[in-house]
């Protein structure tokens, strides 16, 4: 189920963002008309889209809790440099004759209205006070960055065996898997129905319809305290006494016993695939970003410069921190990628203050 969220920040993207807030103090300032709160190689961003982004983060996140003026310097401040990144992304692919068109944008619109239903998204944007438009405008730019991903990262990342064996063997200990017990939480209203199941337990336990049965691995310290020690002695096969509790009869069964073992490199390999190839994306994106930057003008109003690089609200850049247990589903062609991360940009500069 696509959900609201309208945060344009994706972790391909959140070191470089943060990297880019710091940048900002080299850049100049603008004589921009009011309410254009910079301008990237010329083209505007304006006051009423920066705040749409922030009030997008505000809805998904639900009510926040007052904030600090610090603390709300550096909430503008990335959003900001978010924004600015952004326009630098949609400049490249225009550039690359490979933009984000109409016809891409209303389908995916249209998507999303019809995941919502009925009028429900209009009544969701108009509760958030989140005007049509600027969400029209953060969904382009966040389909922006989909495309970048897919259609420049990707095409030049190139994982090899090598560089998986390199990671396997310097993070051995991170492949190391406990001792695991699979087990069979049983339940029913009549003891005979938890009989009649442990006594073809593993086998065709479901025939059994009076007694139902939730199976789990776990690690044998992880059992509830009641059941731990009883289960401890049980051979694979076996089941604890049922016991009268809750106004139900309850057991644990014994299916199988797992000795600590390593994870095999053939076995780790999708997943230290999955973590190299977010490193790399990170160091291509901060490579292409710090280039962008270089050759372009980025200009920021001086009424709201001076706050935005107070000391105090400019973030220090994300390392970043890869854990084989993590399984993020990050997927370049953007599926399942929850609305609320959806933003936008406008193909031409944005005109409306």
């Amino acid at each position: 189920m696509l959900r609201l969220l309208l945060i344009c920040i994706r972790s391909l993207t959140t070191s470089a963002v943060l990297s880019c807030c710091l940048l900002l103090a080299g850049c100049s300032e603008t004589d921009a008309p009011e309410g254009v709160v910079a301008t990237v190689n010329d083209e505007p961003i304006y006051l009423r889209t920066l705040q749409a982004l922030l009030d997008g983060r505000s809805a998904a996140l639900g009510t926040l809790p007052r904030l600090s003026l610090e603390a709300m310097k550096s909430q503008y401040g990335e959003a900001l440099a978010i924004l600015i990144v952004q326009t630098l992304v949609r400049q490249e692919l225009q550039r690359l004759h490979i933009p984000v068109n109409n016809a891409a944008l209303d389908k995916a619109l249209a998507d999303i209205r019809e995941d919502y239903g009925g009028d429900a998204l209009s009544r969701f944007l108009e509760d958030e006070s989140l005007d049509e438009t600027d969400w029209r405008i953060l969904m382009r730019d966040h389909l922006s960055m989909v495309s970048f991903e897919k259609r420049v990262l990707l095409p030049g990342i190139r994982i090899q065996l090598s560089m998986v064996r390199d990671y396997y063997n310097e993070h051995r200990a991170q492949f190391q898997l406990p001792a695991m017990i699979n087990v069979c939480f049983v339940a029913g209203e009549q003891r005979e129905s938890l009989d009649a199941f442990c006594s073809v337990f593993p086998d065709g336990t479901k025939a059994h319809s009076g007694a139902t049965a939730q199976c789990l691995d776990v690690a044998a310290d992880e059992l509830p305290q009641l059941w731990r020690e009883e289960t401890q002695k049980l051979v694979p096969g076996a089941c604890v006494p049922p016991r009268q509790e809750g106004g139900a009869w309850r057991s644990v069964c014994l299916a199988e016993r797992r000795a600590a073992r390593t994870l095999e490199i053939s076995s780790a390999y999708p997943l230290i695939e999955h973590i190299l190839l977010e490193q790399e994306k990170i160091t291509a994106f901060d490579r292409w970003l710090e280039s962008s930057l270089a050759r372009s003008t980025v200009k920021i109003s001086p009424n709201i410069r001076e706050g935005l690089l107070t000391a105090s609200s400019r973030p220090k850049p994300r390392q970043p921190v890869h854990d084989p247990a993590e399984e993020e589903d990050i997927r370049p062609d953007g599926a399942n990628v929850p609305v609320q991360e959806k933003g936008n940009g406008a193909g031409a500069q944005r005109d409306r203050q």
